[in-house]
C-alpha cells in the first residue's frame, strides 16, 4: 500500500465487510489532482545482484550509478536469501480500513516469482518501496510489502532497472491516507545526493548543444479512488502516446476484481503490474491489464484485471512506456 507505515497485527474487521472493488474515502483532506504525471525518458538496464546482497541499498546505489533522480524496476529471475515483510491489514476503524501486519521474517532461500520497486528519495535520501512473491521450499506461496534486511538468496537477483532522466521520484506522507507515497516531480536538478557524479558538458564554441529526445515515457502516482485502467488511459492520452505497455508499476486497489475471481477489500498490495494499451488516441482505445497481488491473508491471486472495477486504495506508483 504504502512505504513506512506503522503495522498492527489486527486480524479481523471491526466493521462492515465491503464487495472488491468498492472504493474507499480516506479521513484526511482529498487532494483536487488525482493523477500526477511527469513525462520523461528512459534507459533500461539489467542488474545482477550476487548472493547475500542487501536488496535495498544496493537498489538505492543505483540512483548513483547511473545518475538520475529515480527508477522503476521489475524482478526477472532469481532467489530471495532472507525476506522481512508485512503484508495488508485490516485497519482500526471504517475511517481508517486499511493498515499493515507485523513484520515477518523468512530466513531460508525462497523462489522468486514477481517483484516490482519504486526508487527514489526521501528527506533527501535515497529510498525504496518494494512489493514482491515468493515460492518456499514446501511449495508454498506468499508475499508482501518488502522491509530493510531483505537479501538476494544463493540463484542471486536478476532485475531490470528503468532509469528515469527527467523525473525525481520523491516519498512523503499524504495527508488524504496518513500512508506514506511516492510522487513523480520534473527533475529541473541534479539530486545532491547525485551531484558528484555530474560531469560539466564540454564547452564548444563550433556546434550547437544537441536536442534531447522526447520523452518515451511517463511515471505518475495515482491517488485514492481512481479506477486503475482508467488511469492507464489517461496518462497515456495526456501524453500522447497511441500505443503503450504497462510495466514495472506497484500499488493498491480496494481488493482485486479479476476477469475471473477476486481478491477480498479493503486492500490489496500488487507485486507488479503489466498491460497494453492501444488505439489511446481513438474513440474505442483498448486497455488489457494482468497483475498479482497480495491479500489481507498474505495469499497471493493474479489474473486478468476487469476493467472499471478496480480502484486504487492508497496509491499507485504507475509506469508507462511507449511503444513505436
Amino acid at each position: 500500500m504504502s512505504n513506512g507505515a506503522e503495522t498492527t497485527a489486527l486480524t479481523q474487521p471491526t466493521f462492515p465487510f465491503k464487495a472488491p472493488g468498492t472504493a474507499v474515502v480516506h479521513a484526511g483532506p482529498r487532494h483536487s489532482s488525482r493523477i500526477v504525471s511527469v513525462p520523461t525518458r528512459s534507459s533500461e538496464h539489467l542488474v545482477e545482484l550476487s548472493e547475500g546482497a542487501d536488496l535495498f541499498a544496493a537498489l538505492e546505489q543505483c540512483l548513483t550509478d547511473f545518475a538520475v533522480p529515480g527508477i522503476m524496476a521489475d524482478f526477472v529471475s532469481g532467489q530471495f536469501g532472507r525476506i522481512d515483510y508485512v503484508h495488508p491489514a485490516y485497519g482500526p476503524d471504517a475511517e481508517h480500513p486499511m493498515s499493515f501486519t507485523e513484520a515477518f521474517i523468512v530466513d531460508d532461500p525462497t523462489q522468486l516469482r514477481h517483484a516490482s520497486a519504486t526508487i527514489g528519495f526521501r528527506e533527501g535520501t535515497p529510498f525504496c518501496h518494494i512489493h514482491g512473491s515468493w515460492t518456499g521450499a514446501d511449495g508454498e506461496t506468499k508475499g508482501g510489502h518488502l522491509l530493510p534486511g531483505t537479501s538476494a538468496g544463493p540463484a542471486g537477483l536478476r532485475i531490470r532497472l528503468f532509469a528515469l532522466s527527467d523525473a525525481r521520484l520523491i516519498s512523503e506522507v499524504d495527508p488524504e491516507t496518513g500512508f506514506s507515497a511516492f510522487a513523480p516531480a520534473p527533475a529541473r536538478t541534479i539530486p545532491s545526493a547525485l551531484a558528484e557524479r555530474a560531469v560539466e558538458p564540454p564547452q564548444s564554441t563550433t556546434s550547437a548543444v544537441p536536442t534531447p529526445p522526447p520523452p518515451d515515457a511517463v511515471v505518475s502516482r495515482v491517488r485514492p479512488g481512481e479506477i486503475l485502467d482508467e488511469a492507464v488511459l489517461a496518462v497515456c492520452r495526456n501524453a500522447g502516446f497511441d500505443s503503450a505497455e504497462v510495466t514495472a508499476s506497484l500499488g493498491s486497489t480496494t481488493g482485486a476484481v479479476f476477469v475471473n475471481g477476486s481478491a477480498p477489500w479493503p486492500a490489496v498490495e500488487f507485486t507488479h503490474l503489466s498491460g497494453t494499451v492501444t488505439g489511446a488516441q481513438r474513440a474505442s482505445p483498448q486497455v488489457i491489464l494482468s497483475g498479482e497481488v497480495v491479500d489481507v491473508a498474505g495469499e497471493v491471486n493474479s489474473g486478468a484485471l476487469a476493467n472499471g472495477a478496480n480502484p486504487v486504495a492508497v496509491t499507485f506508483e504507475l509506469f508507462v512506456r511507449r511503444i513505436s
